[in-house]
């Protein structure tokens, strides 16, 4: 059995959840101003990078930042939806560009042609 967490797909999930944290990170430094926040983020900051190269290496630089880039703009989407109460300040035509976004990675990992090695 294919261990899973060495597959490229556990890679995309990882570099999406790390830029994720990295993200929500640098918001509450901005809002907090707390030293240790900003250590912590300018220490996740080149795992993204590093876990983006090892996805990019398997999947294509094409693909890779279409699936890892689509799911790094979904991941602070729904940490301010659930985690900050921030629905209330999108639009309706913001809630459908979101809703693309999701079909858009629907349509990646669903509809892939090849093998990913």
């Amino acid at each position: 059995m294919k261990n899973l967490l060495l597959s490229p797909w556990s890679a995309v999930l990882a570099c999406a959840a790390l830029s994720t944290l990295a993200d929500t990170l640098g918001t509450v430094w901005w809002e907090q101003k707390k030293s240790w926040v900003l250590l912590a983020m300018i220490g996740l900051s080149p795992l993204v990078f590093l876990a983006f190269g090892y996805v990019g290496s398997r999947f294509g630089l094409a693909k890779a930042s279409a699936l890892t880039n689509t799911l790094v703009v979904l991941g602070p989407i729904l940490v301010g939806i659930f985690f900050r109460g921030e629905l209330r300040q999108l639009s309706s035509v913001e809630l459908v560009g979101m809703g693309l976004a999701v079909a858009g990675i629907t349509l990646l990992t669903g509809c892939s042609p090849g093998k990913v090695s």
